[in-house]
């Protein structure tokens, strides 16, 4: 079967995005085929990464107000305005592989090569941050190597999720400025286009069907993915526990 799941969700509250991701990861082996999602956020989120303190938030003035929730992947804080997440989710035999790490230049070179068609120059960064004493508590002040720039600004960066059978990778792209995160500039700040975010993700998804080789199939989620995502919002990304862990 060559075949992958395509979703592409209406804004939703933070905790269900997280809940939604950490179904498909749970039931991709029996759904049996990959499934890529493109979702944006009902309201500014801030997102802590899984290993950050909760107490950190307070070093982000701007974005005390807003909801905030933990991921269950690494790296810096990302605040989920005017943005948009993606998220990857596929079966795989070794989830340490060199092909699943592959998966971070996958898509962000289709990123690449989409807004290179709207004549915007962007790259891979190439280089690892300088060590600091404090790492800068927002994910687009962190610099990685496969991250993506346009003209020396961060506009997209993604993490993982490891299982033994599946992994997942979610991403986010900076479409605009977000009044909640005022140092980061976005896409149209950046280039002055206004590329809307349906326009990036129908543009995107079409070259990740030209990259993966795989015919799309437009399923919803499945009774039993909307249930256990129920259940995982309930107990773990909606629970203070969970927020408050670190």
């Amino acid at each position: 079967m060559n075949e992958m799941r395509l979703i592409v969700d209406p804004p939703a509250r933070g905790t269900w995005n997280m809940a939604v991701d950490e179904a498909i990861l749970r039931g991709a082996v029996d759904l049996g085929m990959p499934t890529l999602r493109f979702y944006s956020w009902s309201e500014p989120t801030l997102s802590l990464g899984y290993f950050q303190k909760v107490g950190d938030r307070q070093r982000h003035k701007a974005s005390l107000d807003c909801v905030c929730v933990r991921r269950a992947s690494g790296g810096g804080a990302i605040m989920h305005d005017r943005e948009l997440t993606y998220s990857f989710v596929a079966p795989v035999r070794d989830s340490r592989s060199e092909e699943t790490t592959r998966w971070f230049d996958l898509f962000h070179e289709t990123l690449i090569d989409v807004l290179a068609k709207w004549g915007i120059n962007a790259h891979l960064s190439g280089k690892p941050q300088a060590k600091t004493t404090v790492e800068p508590f927002l994910c687009f002040q962190r610099r990685h190597e496969v991250d993506v720039i346009v003209d020396d600004n961060k506009i997209c960066g993604s993490a993982q999720r490891r299982h033994q059978v599946a992994v997942l990778q979610h991403g986010s792209v900076i479409v605009q400025q977000s009044p909640c995160a005022p140092e980061l500039l976005g896409l149209e700040e950046i280039t002055g286009q206004k590329i809307s975010v349906e326009m990036l993700s129908d543009q995107w998804q079409a070259c990740l069907k030209s990259t993966f080789q795989r015919s799309y199939t437009q399923l919803p989620l499945t009774d039993k993915e909307i249930e256990s995502a129920q259940l995982i919002e309930s107990a773990k990304f909606a629970h203070p526990d969970w927020t408050h862990k670190r």
